[in-house]
Formats: C-alpha cells, sequence, structure tokens
C-alpha cells in the first residue's frame, strides 16, 4: 500500500510482565481505510496490546506513531479526536451522573466550533444510525440497557470522527441483528481506519482485510 496512507504505526513494541513475555518486537501498519484483527489465545496480551495502542500503557520498549509523529509528541487533544477506543460491554464506559444526551454532547461542545442546534442534530443522526430511540438522551447509562449502552459507547466514538478506531470486543455485547448493524455502519465511515479484536474469529477473518497473530511475537522464552 502507499507509504502516504500509513495512519497508524506500531515499531518494535516488546511486553513482559515479570517473568512472562507477552510480545517481542511486534510491528505493523495499518492504513486509511484499513481493518486490521488483533488474534490470539485468552492470556496472549490482547489486552495489554490494546491499552498499549490506546495509549493508556506507557511502559513497554518500541514506538508507536500516528500520522508519521510518535505518540510522544502528539498532544492528548489530538490523540483524544484521532484514536477511539471501544471495549467490551461494562457498566463503567460513561459517567452515571450524567444523561446520554450531556454524554455525547459533551465531545462536540469540547472540540468544535458549532451551535447547539448543529451539535444536536449530530447527535441525533448518529442516534438513527445506532438504531436507538430519541427519547433515550434523557435517560442515564445504567437506565438503559446493556445493548443500548454498547451503541452509545460506539455512537460516541464515532461523533468526533477518528481516524483510527481500537474496537476491543466492542460488539460482544450485543445481540446478532445489532453486531451486524454496528459493522455494516461501521464500514460506512469514510477515512477510519479499524483494530478489531474479537474471539470470534470468523465475524473476524469476514470483516478484515488482514490479521496480526500476537503468538508470532512470543518465540523467545523470557527466564
Amino acid at each position: 500500500m502507499n507509504k502516504l496512507n500509513c495512519v497508524f504505526e506500531v515499531i518494535g513494541l516488546s511486553k513482559q510482565i515479570k517473568n512472562k513475555l507477552l510480545f517481542k518486537e511486534l510491528s505493523f501498519k495499518v492504513y486509511k481505510n484499513e481493518w486490521i484483527s488483533i488474534e490470539g489465545k485468552n492470556g496472549s496480551g490482547k489486552s495489554t496490546l490494546v491499552k498499549i495502542l490506546a495509549g493508556l500503557e506507557k511502559n513497554v520498549k518500541g514506538d508507536i506513531f500516528f500520522q508519521e509523529k510518535s505518540i510522544s509528541k502528539v498532544s492528548k487533544e489530538i490523540w483524544f479526536l484521532n484514536i477511539q477506543l471501544v471495549t467490551q460491554y461494562t457498566r463503567k464506559a460513561l459517567d452515571p451522573t450524567k444523561t446520554v444526551k450531556q454524554i455525547l454532547l459533551e465531545p462536540l461542545n469540547n472540540f468544535y466550533l458549532l451551535d447547539k442546534n448543529e451539535c444536536m442534530l449530530k447527535v441525533v443522526d448518529i442516534l438513527n444510525k445506532c438504531y436507538l430511540p430519541e427519547n433515550i438522551l434523557m435517560k442515564k447509562p445504567n437506565e438503559i440497557s446493556g445493548g443500548q449502552y454498547q451503541r452509545i459507547c460506539l455512537a460516541l466514538s464515532l461523533l468526533v470522527k477518528p481516524k483510527l478506531l481500537i474496537c476491543d470486543e466492542a460488539t460482544t455485547g450485543l445481540d446478532k441483528i445489532n453486531e451486524l448493524r454496528m459493522i455494516k455502519l461501521l464500514k460506512t465511515q469514510k477515512n477510519m481506519s479499524v483494530i478489531f479484536i474479537s474471539h470470534n474469529k470468523k465475524l473476524a477473518n469476514n470483516i478484515c482485510d488482514r490479521s496480526i497473530h500476537i503468538e508470532d511475537y512470543q518465540k523467545e522464552t523470557v527466564s
């Protein structure tokens, strides 16, 4: 692929926890509009890798580049606007004290020069695309179902139009119909690449362009 289309690059990542080597010299590139799956057995280090890729885990050897700029030189604001993480369903992802409306409006109010009407139009639009009713806006996270909660998390990540979306079992808690709806929605996003982690290998193979097998970077035993 064209080098100019490289959005995200991982170079020589190595991570060890105590005596366990999770991965060594892990390197790969993610290109514009590309979907990559990260595959590995339970306990292989996928969750740790996700934290590193999302900028949440700093104690690691190697480097990560976003649009040819090292993660260490990218501001938190730029990182948030361009790289989003949606994890497996958990009630800890959204602020329980705020309404869904407040949660969805927050990034638009903080990072975009839009008036209230424009912001609400974007919120209603993403709700419709996620097959969520407008009356959900006045509810708090603990008042909605698990499937609705997970779709709100996906909606929130898409509102800022990230260049890279990291999906760590992001559709696992959804029923089959809504899982396929959300994947279809993600596939329609322009200029967005996806790193997709799922225990469903068949699904990952069907929707991703290529895969990274974490076991390929565990060849060395650490004493």
